[in-house]
């Protein structure tokens, strides 16, 4: 079984996003009109899945789609940015890719340096720290790009690994050190797997030869625990590792559940929810996730907080938690305000 461990403090951030955006690839499509297993289909009502999208193109295409949405909607030139930040969900386009780089020519960014995450679906959240220190070390740089993307159709079998469903999806975000109204990220924190972090994976790395890899097997997102018991403890220890994220974001704030207007956590079953938020109950009510939609990776939460914030714009200030999952590995999140 899991014993609780300590949690290391948040790290204070304290910028302001200039502006969310988001790109979806094509019309939705039904899951219920895709083939799958027959328990994958006993499950759909209980995952709450309805649809996923797809992509005809590659993760990279996805990222700057993604970011131009964003810089059109922050309204500032291209040379006001600094600092571009990739934070890829799964694969690259090509295997030794650095998706900033391509992100920085296709915008036009030239006064900009060049980062990529890997991080899994956490990397879009663990960036904004980077982003963060970068502001507040190069004041006269300008501000941080942060883009992540999803595609996962192509490393998927009918859009599932076994357990959810997934969806082909950009994301990016401009975050400014200039002081204005509106969504502030506060902190960000991180708990970590101390076993079977490794159990979420795409089998073929750079331990075994490429003569060894059997596509169809080594190249889908699987997971493989060793035993029952093994996958027992690590869906407990997703327990602990959420409960200790609050703990360390809400220890930021100086808050309590009380003070947290809207949760929001990734598409990967709301039937989760319960056990995810075992150690704050009272939060459960409070989660605002569009469960419909399949897992978009490092997408996921901020979008839905966009979706929030755009359907119902809090008229003071209002907090919210957004925290994901990196494949059997951690948990990460961010406290965010947003002004009112």
């Amino acid at each position: 079984m899991t014993q609780k461990t300590a949690t290391p403090p948040a790290s204070k951030l304290g910028v302001r996003v200039r502006a969310l955006g988001f790109h979806l690839p094509g019309d939705p499509i039904a899951l219920g009109d895709i083939d799958m297993t027959s328990d994958l289909r006993n499950r759909l009502a209980d995952i709450g899945q309805e649809f996923t999208h797809q992509s005809d193109g590659d993760s990279t295409e996805l990222a700057i789609a993604a970011a131009r949405e964003a810089m059109g909607k922050a309204g500032t030139p291209s040379s006001s940015i600094g600092l571009v930040i990739s934070a890829p969900t799964l694969l690259t386009s090509y295997g030794f890719e650095i998706p900033a780089i391509a992100i920085r020519a296709a915008l036009g960014l030239d006064n900009a340096d060049c980062l990529n995450v890997a991080q899994g679906c956490v990397g879009f959240l663990a960036a904004m720290r980077i982003a963060a220190q970068f502001l507040k070390t190069e004041p006269g740089r300008g501000d941080v790009l942060v883009v992540t993307a999803c595609q996962a159709s192509n490393l998927t079998e009918g859009f599932s690994h076994g357990a959810f469903f997934w969806g082909d999806a950009g994301g990016a975000a401009v975050i400014t050190a200039d002081p204005g109204n509106g969504l502030h990220i506060e902190a960000y924190s991180e708990k970590s797997s101390d076993k079977d972090w490794g159990a979420m994976r795409l089998r073929h790395g750079d331990g075994a030869s490429y003569s060894a890899c059997i596509p169809n097997d080594d190249l889908r997102i699987t997971v493989d625990f060793s035993d029952a018991r093994a996958q027992a403890d690590y869906i407990m220890g997703e327990q602990e590792r959420c409960g200790s994220l609050i703990d360390s974001l809400l220890a930021a704030g100086n808050l309590s559940d009380d003070d947290i207007n809207a949760v929001l956590l990734p598409s990967i079953g709301k039937n989760r929810v319960p056990l995810l938020l075992a150690e704050h109950k009272s939060l459960r009510k409070k989660v605002a996730s569009d469960f419909r939609y399949a897992h978009m990776g490092g997408v996921d939460v901020l979008f839905f907080l966009a979706q929030l914030l755009e359907n119902t714009p809090p008229t003071k200030e209002a907090w919210y938690l957004a925290m994901t999952p990196a494949f059997t590995a951690q948990w990460g999140g961010l406290l965010l305000r947003h002004s009112g």
